[in-house]
């Protein structure tokens, strides 16, 4: 059996050696394995691990274990986490278990529970339940405010959209995975992120970079895993109570059941509303859309450590409403109200079923079928222009791992995903049906404990652009257990949905210029990291560094250069590349007190109007602070977060009347949030203010006072449109 998967490796595109390969490796007896978590059992992420009086150490991982080299000066190991007692364990065997206990009167020596990158091979950051509870986190969209890696762009306030960049490209280029399934993509690009509350989440995992294959290859910057509650960790009854100034109201529920040691589920549910007309900057036109949502998920999970079935279902209804301010027409060419609207109808469903140990002459050998599939319904209006987009989607995956010896782990599999795909503006019309048959294969090799490869591969046969091999390696160098080095490579391509990703690009009155047919993107991309950890005194700090380069041999272009009068959408002609470098520092400079500086410096260019410059409505500087403190009884906590954004360029409107001309760039702003959160025993309360400092864009809209005329242009905006917003919630949690 062992050497028949090797040969399917092989057949699929995988060439490795399985014999073991010369290294200086740590016996069993000089490691120590470990886990760690609190009294109820529940793991601790980030816990610091570390040999007394020694500067040797670790920190737990998303499961909360770890793994630590002995020392000769001590067999002594200090364990510590924000809130909880430190443990002085002595490491007389090889496993230990330890249970730390909540802090009562006494200072945590360590303090570790920010977003943390984790010991995976590939460059990932982990945003932790903790974590996001931290900011205003009403949906996926606003849980990264306080990320270093992930922005979230203020650009389509006007229709309701909200992207986000990473790496310096906007989010169709990352992979979003809900608990590693391809749901969120294509059409649900530009509302999808609001289309999961944070209640919903239990962590994300930020992987930047060539990631896996086996997640498919539509990844060219990187992938995001949003992982749901847990029928089997979810509390039997949650409820959270927002509202704020711009009166957006909302309700999250959810309920977890055990229905036998080996069986449960949980129903979680969504309401939103606004409903109230904001216009802080005078201009006619609101602010922030009004919106109504209902969002409710279903899940069931089996696990008897022999079969492991999970079914999820997932509905969304929602809608926004903006555009011009009631009543708002005087002075307008005619007497019609200018009005953006959409409309979302969308249903997606997956089941898993798993096998573990299938092969009993393998270790940790398991089998799995994943089938999924998405209905989604859209339509957007904006002034005359009207957007129909309609989209069917199923996916089928069947995987085999196994652990063929001590250095060589294989993962393989093969595909199927079927794509029908169509979108209407005006006259333009868009229509794909894809069948994209697909087999992947990659090896772990793991010679010693502190040099680590995932290498592997795919082939997918699209039945419309032909047959296109996506090759990815990560390399990670751990020379010390405190300092890792990674490398990544590998190519990434999609499909794009020309219409629906850029519906912001439409609302104007330019003219659009499509081009007949649009192949697929594609791209390479290649990154390096470095990151330490260490202490002064007794207070530890981690010190982190990336740059990443992702090259375009082919991309969507979005061309506001030509002219101020037209819009040309279009395959690109020559190269664009994006270049994102990245250093952060996360330290604990007094007990209970969280705090990271990050700065992150991109360049994004692309050929635009017959010369290569940068993208415009970027930002290419950004600073990013964020502090978390808590009382020693943690029934206090204040957090904060500072963000500064650098100026950026803006397309040239030199044809339009000097009063309708904008600047060339555009200046940089700060953005300032707060919360601060009292715990009680089944209740905490808490209160914040977003954009403290009050800095929104005064003119993010061209021609405002006239928008069916011709020089009416809302795509130019580059900042925030919402003022200064207070905001109050109420989480209820009963626990097992």
């Amino acid at each position: 059996m062992k050497w028949l998967l090797i040969g399917t490796f092989l057949v699929l595109g995988g060439v490795f050696s399985p014999q073991k390969l010369n290294a200086q490796t740590a016996t069993l007896a000089d490691t120590i394995r470990g886990h760690v978590s609190d009294l109820e059992g529940t793991p601790l992420v980030g816990a610091t691990v570390r040999w007394k009086e020694t500067n040797v150490g670790t920190y737990t991982d998303a499961r909360g274990s770890f793994e630590i080299v002995r020392v000769p000066e001590t067999d002594t190991l200090v364990i510590s986490f924000l809130g909880f007692m430190p443990e002085q364990v002595s490491a007389k065997s090889n496993h230990i278990m330890v249970h730390l206990d909540v802090a009562t009167a006494q200072a945590v020596e360590v303090v570790a529970d920010e977003t943390t990158i984790s010991k995976s091979i590939i460059r990932t950051e982990l945003v932790t339940k903790k974590e996001l509870t931290r900011a205003a986190c009403c949906s996926l969209a606003e849980s990264f405010e306080r990320s270093p890696s992930v922005e979230v762009s203020y650009s389509d306030a006007v229709s309701g959209a909200r992207t986000i960049r990473m790496l310096g490209l906007r989010g169709q280029y990352t992979q979003m995975l809900t608990e590693a399934v391809p749901l969120m993509r294509s059409l649900e690009v530009p509302f999808g992120m609001d289309h999961i509350p944070g209640p919903f989440m239990t962590s994300i995992s930020i992987s930047k970079g060539a990631g896996t294959v086996s997640s498919g290859y539509e990844s060219m910057t990187g992938a995001i895993n949003i992982c749901m509650q847990d029928p089997f960790d979810a509390e039997p009854l949650y409820v959270n109570a927002f509202g704020n100034t711009m009166e957006r109201f909302e309700l999250n529920a959810y309920a977890g059941q055990w229905i036998s040691p080996s069986l449960a589920t949980v129903t979680l549910l969504h309401g939103r509303i606004r409903e109230r007309e904001v216009d802080n900057n005078n201009d006619g036109f609101l602010d922030a859309p009004k919106m109504r949502q209902l969002n409710a998920v279903h899940k069931w999970m089996f696990n008897n450590d022999e079969i492991e079935w999970q079914l999820f279902l997932h509905g969304v209804l929602d809608g926004y409403t903006s555009g011009q301010v009631s009543g708002t027409t005087s002075g307008q060419s005619d007497g019609r109200l200018y009005s953006i609207n959409t409309d979302i109808e969308r249903f997606e469903a997956f089941m898993k079923l798993g096998l573990l140990d299938v092969f009993w002459d393998l270790e940790k050998s398991s089998a799995a079928i994943i089938v999924s599939g998405v209905m989604h319904n859209m339509f957007s209006s904006f002034g005359d222009r009207t957007v129909e987009a309609r989209q069917r989607t199923g996916q089928v995956k069947g995987i085999l791992t196994a652990t063929l010896s001590d250095e060589v782990s294989l993962n393989t599999g093969l595909t199927y995903r079927y794509d029908h795909v169509t979108e209407t503006l005006l006259s333009n019309s868009f229509r794909r049906e894809e069948h994209v048959p697909g087999a992947y294969a990659e090896v772990t090799l793991t010679p010693s404990d502190e040099f680590s490869v995932l290498a592997g591969g795919r082939i997918d046969v699209h039945n419309l652009y032909g047959t296109r091999v996506i090759p990815r390696v990560n390399v990670r160098w751990q020379p010390t257990q405190l300092t890792s080095v990674r490398l990544s490579g590998g190519r990434g391509w999609r499909v794009p949905s020309v219409v629906t990703e850029n519906l912001t690009a439409y609302i104007n009155s330019r003219v659009m210029h499509f081009d007949d047919s649009f192949r697929p993107e594609d791209s390479w991309n290649y990154g390096a990291a470095f990151t330490t950890s260490f202490q002064i005194g007794d207070r530890p700090i981690v010190f982190d560094v990336e740059a990443f380069r992702t090259e375009f041999s082919n991309k969507v272009i979005i061309d506001f250069d030509q002219s101020a009068r037209d819009v040309y959408i279009s395959n690109l002609d020559g190269r664009s590349h994006s270049t994102s470098i990245m250093a952060q520092i996360q330290a604990t400079p007094l007990p209970q007190l969280d705090v990271a500086v990050a700065y992150r410096w991109i360049d994004v260019q692309a050929p635009l109007n017959g010369v290569m410059q940068l993208m415009p409505m970027i930002s290419r500087d950004r600073v990013l602070f964020t502090l978390a403190w808590e009382t020693v009884k943690p029934n206090w906590q204040v957090d904060g977060t500072i963000t500064y954004f650098g100026p950026g360029r803006l397309p040239s409107t030199s044809e339009n009347p000097v009063d309708l001309q904008r600047l060339d760039t555009f200046p940089g702003y700060w953005r300032i949030n707060a919360q601060v959160t009292k715990k009680f025993d089944v209740l905490d309360f808490y209160a914040g203010m977003e954009n403290i400092n009050g800095f929104i864009q005064q003119d993010p809209i061209i021609g405002a006072n006239d928008p069916f005329g011709e020089f009416f242009d809302a795509s130019l905006a580059w900042g925030p449109t919402s003022p200064r917003i207070a905001y109050f919630g109420v989480r209820f949690v009963i626990n097992r």
